[in-house]
């Protein structure tokens, strides 16, 4: 693969005051404060395809419109007076490099050159927070590979951008009409969060999480006795079950799959931990109003949900447990800052001490599925969730690197023909019970609430409960790989 000398892309566009950071922000900001000096983990990359035709000149001005566009793509970020601020830049250059594919496959080339250009960390004081190449082939460019810093962008505004790029690539003459309306800036998102209405939203989260915070077990707040320099377990799932009994639970519950997930991921905690009660840190898009819909910048922010499990039937604690996950996220929108002093002092009213926690991230795009292939399920279609439990695949990860301030990082990356989960787990958690016997026992109870919505809460505890949980219990631990996956040491990447 060569490299052809580079070129500027000159942007200019409108250009507001320096503002303070949006809640979302500030929430990565103090993430980027854990990280070492040098880390380039917050470098995200992705590409697109080019059309076949396309000139340079016209993959330049796309990208211009694109940055004049989304103003956390040309934006600053440092502290003013010892306070996080943002800066919007009126106009600038952005410097795309450019190199000639020689492989015969687009997508290997297009992932080496994104891999090689998102190396380095980005100053986010003095760089822009986009890098951009051109990949061409025989001097006519077949994609634009984009690296993006999680500051100025969460995996979801990712997405709109790229939605936009694409737009701009295949439209006559790039430019802001071949686009859908701006959707509301950061600038003017922290502008929001000043205000009266603003205020008040926050205070309504406060609240939310004060009355959970005191009402929950410190079981799945308290910090961990183990070092994250101690490492971590790490595995991943791949079943196309799962998504089938997801989608059959959603219909009958009238929710989201992602939603039942996560109602069915705390009852499975609470059974291993031996509560009647599950708390979990849900990380939320938060793009509720119609203005925030098409949000570009860091925009996620944590909800506390915190569900109790009461004897009854599977369906019923599913129905149940809906209500409490919509108001959990409905919830979530605060000034980081405020909300973990808020868990600090009343954990510290409480007597323990935070800050190790079971987070649940969704990063499957619902808004983006795949194509239904006719051989989805029906809901409720148990025999065609037991069929496809043959070609679930369980891995352990070759990686052992934690995820700061969890005891548990559930990843919902894909859930679409199928449904794929990473899991961090801290060891100190769940005792021996490692995340492969998680991520398995979760499709366990998945197959059980499709197939026998009737089944009692308290016979699946005895079922799923650790073994050795009480004199009273006929456990049995579920926790051996199911008989028809594979179970091997994963090549996987981070």
């Amino acid at each position: 693969m060569t490299s052809p000398a580079p070129h500027l892309v000159h942007f200019r566009s409108d250009g507001p005051p320096p503002t303070p950071l949006a809640w979302g922000q500030l929430a990565y900001w103090d993430v980027l404060r854990w990280l070492p000096e040098g880390d380039d983990s917050p470098n995200l990359y992705r590409w697109v395809p080019v059309p076949a035709g396309t000139r340079l000149d016209h993959v330049n001005a796309a990208l211009r419109v694109l940055i004049e566009r989304h103003q956390a793509l040309r934006t600053s970020y440092f502290e003013q007076d010892g306070r996080p601020t943002q800066q919007v830049l009126p106009e600038g250059e952005l410097r795309v490099g450019v190199s000639e594919a020689t492989g015969p496959h687009l997508a290997e080339d297009a992932e080496a050159l994104g891999g090689r250009l998102r190396r380095g960390a980005t100053d986010h004081a003095r760089d822009l927070p986009v890098r951009a190449a051109v990949l061409t082939r025989g001097a006519a460019p077949v994609a634009v590979i984009l690296v993006i810093s999680h500051l100025a962008v969460d995996a979801w505004s990712f997405r709109i951008v790229l939605r936009d790029l694409r737009t701009l690539l295949d439209a006559p003459a790039p430019s802001e009409h071949a686009l859908p309306a701006r959707a509301r800036q950061p600038a003017e998102r922290a502008r929001y969060e000043l205000s009266e209405a603003g205020l008040r939203r926050q205070a309504a989260t406060l609240a939310h999480w004060e009355r959970r915070l005191r009402a929950a077990s410190p079981t799945m707040l308290e910090k961990s006795p183990r070092t994250e320099a101690a490492g971590r377990d790490w595995a991943t799932i791949d079943s196309p079950a799962m998504a089938l009994a997801l989608r059959g639970l959603a219909a009958r519950a009238g929710t989201s799959p992602s939603t039942a997930l996560v109602a069915l991921l705390g009852l499975l905690l609470a059974f291993r931990v031996g509560e009647a009660e599950a708390t979990v840190r849900l990380i939320v898009a938060t793009r509720f109003a119609p203005e925030d819909r098409d949000y570009v910048g860091a925009f996620n922010q944590n909800g506390l949900l915190h569900l109790r499990v009461a004897e009854g039937t599977l369906e019923r604690y599913l129905r149940t447990a809906v209500g409490t996950v919509l108001a959990a996220h409905r919830r979530c929108e605060a000034d980081p800052r405020k909300v973990e002093q808020l868990v600090a002092d009343i954990a510290a009213e409480r007597g323990f001490i935070p800050d190790s926690y079971c987070f649940f991230n969704d990063v499957s795009f619902h808004g983006d599925r795949a194509a239904r292939t006719g051989q989805e399920s029906a809901p409720g279609d148990s025999m065609a969730v037991t069929t496809a439990l043959p070609r679930t695949q369980l891995e352990q990860l070759p990686r052992d690197d934690p995820q700061k301030g969890s005891k548990l990082f559930f990843s919902l990356r894909r859930l679409d023909a199928t449904c794929l989960i990473t899991l961090c787990l801290d060891p100190a958690f769940l005792g021996d019970y490692r995340a492969t016997d998680l991520l398995g026992d979760l499709e366990r109870l998945l197959v059980s609430a499709v197939t026998d919505p009737a089944a009692e809460v308290g016979g699946l505890r005895q079922s799923f409960a650790p073994a050795d949980s009480g004199p009273d219990s006929c456990a049995t631990a579920f926790s051996a790989p199911l008989p028809n996956h594979r179970t091997q040491q994963s090549e996987g990447t981070k």
